[in-house]
């Protein structure tokens, strides 16, 4: 069935034949090719009436080295007369209002007001960035919206904040804690709110600190709220690399080796061991 769901969705990235320095203007048409093509969404919103859009349009986005950058996007337009709902989804109160979003529509980055050439060059270089690693979870998550499918985009998202360049770093985390919301109004929808609560907390109140390099705050908020008596079984490989990495992090030897032999306890503890190196 996955299968099949992902071959849907790149036979309609095929169908559609969007060039780089096309921009689309259907919403949901541009999230079913940002999963396709493994890419963020690109969103300008405007208006026919707005002068400082049209310069914009001509001064920046028809620029040749901006659109060679857009071709790592999906470029969608949005008129705010014409889609005044989506307009207000998104809270627009001024334009131009550039966004760059996720192929679920949430938030990476939000600009208002007017960019010159060489920002929105800059912005662009700044977020690009492949969803690959991503694909088949937004696949199952546009299939079935449930609290499971929302934490897995959240927990995949901290570990992708790792990887990313610092200047972005806390955008990706802010995306990441935006998914551990909705995952548990979506628990709390399917009427079992406490599911994974643990887990959750765990990511959203330990696991930022020790990728944003804060160490002591990553050990101090263990300690304070997560004794380890009291961890799930399922938690525990999260629990010991978080406390492994950021002893082995502060160079404390003794405690490091302490958590590394815990953490050797664990499946798949030299795939956390590569991750902790990236830290």
């Amino acid at each position: 069935m996955k299968k099949l769901i992902l071959s849907f969705v790149l036979l309609f990235a095929l169908n559609q034949q969007v060039k780089a320095t096309q921009w689309m203007t259907s919403f949901e048409d541009a999230k079913k090719l940002a999963v396709a093509t493994n890419k963020l969404i690109l969103v300008d919103f405007w208006a026919t009436w707005c002068g400082p859009c049209k310069r914009m349009d001509s001064e920046s986005w028809n620029s040749p080295e901006v659109q060679d950058l857009m071709s790592n996007f999906i470029p969608l337009k949005i008129d705010i007369d014409v889609n005044r709902k989506l307009s207000s989804k998104y809270n627009i109160r001024s334009i131009p209002d550039v966004y760059i979003l996720d192929s679920n529509g949430e938030i990476l980055f939000q600009r208002k007001s007017y960019m010159m050439k060489s920002q929105v060059m800059q912005l662009l270089k700044k977020y690009t960035y492949g969803t690959n690693f991503l694909q088949q979870d937004y696949l199952n998550y546009k299939k079935t919206k449930s609290g499971d499918n929302a934490l897995k985009i959240a927990e995949k998202y901290f570990d992708y904040s790792i990887y990313v360049k610092k200047e972005v770093k806390n955008d990706f985390l802010s995306l990441a804690n935006k998914y551990l919301k909705l995952t548990y109004k979506l628990y709390k929808k399917e009427g079992s709110k406490n599911k994974n609560a643990q887990r959750i907390h765990l990511f959203g109140d330990v696991y930022k600190y020790l990728v944003r390099g804060n160490y002591e705050k990553t050990i101090k908020q263990l300690k304070d709220d997560f004794p380890e008596n009291k961890i799930d079984t399922s938690n525990k490989s999260l629990y010991d690399f978080m406390y492994f990495t950021a002893y082995n992090k502060l160079k404390d030897k003794g405690n490091a080796r302490i958590w590394y032999e815990k953490l050797k306890t664990n499946k798949g503890y030299k795939d956390l061991l590569l991750k902790s190196r990236k830290i």
